[in-house]
């Protein structure tokens, strides 16, 4: 019987985009590229939720923390503490006061809710999860000992990163393809290092967040007692229980009783003996039982039935939009600031998630959480604002070409290939790669590539640098035997100084 449980609650909102319309892109063109989002739905939707939903339910909170001793932990969206700052900034207060109890851990996640555990390179990941953490610190002084990536997200090489950054644990999903016999209600290490890791129970976890007010389900109507009940009765050291903080009062609105069943339910587990814990107590607390091993290629999530990537990669529209977003994310992270913060925004996995062609359950799912009626709709509207930051983003690299070329690493499709006898010997995602390559690999690999003016190709239609493209060709023209020499010197005099 499990002595110990452990609650996890999300909170995020994402910054929804306008639908496509012809009247949104002349409203780009005079207002900028702020005119891409929908921001009195925004404003609307935080408000209505803070309302029926975050108030009320910290409030419960608070009241369980005085009353019960009772403990959770919070893992909130950068974006998400961003709106409530602007729209609602009582809750901020309301949380801190909640911190400085001492019963609640903080989570760190990307910071912008993002598909970056899906990008080709984990470090726009790192980077996210990194601006999290910052923020928990500077905003409610917290110093966040555990990680986790969007919507549960998770493999190896995920959990191998959080464990370099010096995380301690992380959260997935306890999947019945990777546990087999095993039981979620244990701690489980990570795969190649010492994370440990809780795992979902998704039965009783969702109870609460998709079936408590399912009249039709066979163990309607839920309370606080027959909860407790379940969680004392289930096997393991402990049950770890997770679900969107919005299941109390926007999800399940007010009228259901789900925020009575929040209010009672610290006292029935006190009744039973059952712990509340956070998830570092039980990490510290629970040895692992074993290893929870998820190789990259069978990556999983809470997300949807399938439990893996599908819910944002299982169509064409998403499988495109994803390359198109990764596409000027070398433009964006080379050019830097606002418009990294605007690329970033166009990254919230809801934007993705709404593109589903799924049907069933999932579609059910889906269509709920999306403004747009259709996936080719929300495809449509992403597409388009994508492209009107696509087009300001360009703007401000050309401006500085010589300056951001340098800062430009590519995902796989845009890298360049050096390659002889039919085989890739070595693939550069930079200018700086591929100055390395001309030093390092063999002379007559590099100079078929030169002679041909495949890489002068390359500088030109990806990185958009004419003039160097230009001045390599002419090198290769005029300097004879000692051409790859001077093409060195000439990519080299082309780095800015302070370039590291």
């Amino acid at each position: 019987m499990s002595r110990s449980v452990v609650f996890m609650l999300e909170l995020h909102q994402p910054i929804r985009l306008k639908p496509y319309s012809t009247s949104c892109l002349s409203e780009r063109i005079s207002k900028g590229i702020d005119a891409i989002y929908d921001w009195w739905l925004n404003k609307e939707v935080f408000k209505r939720a803070t309302s029926k939903c975050y108030e009320p339910a910290l409030k419960i909170l608070l009241e369980s923390i005085n009353n019960y001793d009772f403990k959770f932990s919070l893992s909130m969206s950068g974006v998400w503490i961003e709106q409530a700052l602007k729209y609602s900034p009582d809750l901020t207060d309301l949380l801190r006061r909640i911190i400085d109890l001492g019963g609640v851990e903080l989570v760190a996640q990307t910071y912008y809710h993002s598909v970056s555990p899906l990008l080709w390179s984990l470090d726009e990941l790192r980077e996210q999860v990194e601006e999290s953490r910052r923020a928990l610190w500077e905003i409610f002084g917290f110093r966040a000992r555990v990680a986790e990536a969007t919507e549960f997200i998770y493999n190896n090489d995920i959990g191998r990163l959080f464990w370099d950054m010096g995380f301690k644990a992380s959260v997935t999903e306890g999947v019945e393809r990777v546990l087999a016999w095993r039981s979620p209600n244990y701690v489980y290490s990570a795969y190649g290092c010492d994370l440990r890791l809780l795992l979902r129970n998704y039965r009783l976890s969702d109870d609460v967040a998709f079936r408590f007010s399912n009249h039709s389900w066979d163990q309607y109507p839920l309370t606080a007692d027959k909860y407790a009940s379940w969680i004392a009765m289930s096997p393991g050291d402990l049950v770890f229980i997770a679900m969107d903080f919005e299941t109390f009062g926007e999800h399940h609105w007010p009228e259901s009783g789900i925020l009575e069943f929040l209010r009672w339910l610290p006292r029935e587990l006190k009744v039973r003996g059952v712990e509340p814990m956070t998830i570092s107590e039980a990490v510290e607390k629970y040895k692992p039982v074993d290893v929870y091993d998820v190789p990259p290629w069978s990556t999983i999530s809470w997300a949807d039935l399938e439990k893996d990537l599908s819910a944002w990669t299982s169509s064409d529209l998403q499988l495109k939009a994803i390359e198109l977003y990764e596409e000027l994310g070398m433009y964006a992270k080379a050019v830097g600031g606002e418009y990294l913060r605007h690329w970033r925004n166009m990254g919230i996995s809801d934007n993705f998630y709404y593109m589903s062609s799924k049907g069933g359950p999932s579609r059910e799912v889906h269509l709920y959480f999306s403004p747009f009626k259709k996936p080719l709709e929300a495809y449509t509207s992403y597409v388009t604002s994508l492209l009107a930051l696509y087009e300001e983003v360009l703007k401000e690299y050309l401006r500085d070409l010589e300056k951001y070329a340098w800062r430009v690493r590519t995902p796989p499709k845009y890298a360049f290939k050096f390659a002889w006898n039919g085989r890739e010997v070595y693939r550069a995602h930079s200018l700086t790669e591929a100055l390395e390559a001309l030093k390092s690999l063999e002379r007559e690999v590099v100079e078929a590539h030169l002679v041909n003016g495949h890489l002068q190709r390359w500088i030109k239609e990806v990185l958009l640098w004419n003039d160097l493209a230009d001045s390599v060709s002419e090198a290769v023209g005029d300097e004879g035997s000692q051409y790859l020499e001077a093409v060195v010197k000439i990519l080299e005099s082309s780095r800015p100084k302070f370039y590291d």
